[in-house]
């Protein structure tokens, strides 16, 4: 069974797939504010699901990955 999605991971796929958008344009769809939005593109990126392009109000997102990822944790334990 997979794990339950969290709200980051519900808004992420609320993107469309393969099209780029505008961050208030992924605020809507997600339905979020843009500050939200911001925020969750940063995440976005960081687990591998987003791709963004520009800077500051141009800045515009993609997601990339059909599903929801999460990045793989390594204990410092583990290394050798």
């Amino acid at each position: 069974m997979p794990p339950p999605l969290s709200t980051t991971d519900r808004a992420l796929m609320q993107l469309p797939y393969e099209q780029w958008l505008s961050l208030s344009a992924a605020a809507q769809h997600a339905g979020i504010d843009e500050n939200a939005a911001t925020s969750l593109a940063r995440t976005g990126r960081r687990r591998g699901v987003l791709r963004s392009r520009g800077k500051g109000t141009a800045q515009q997102v993609m997601r990339i990955h059909p599903g929801p990822r999460r990045p793989s944790r390594r204990t410092m334990g583990s290394r050798q």
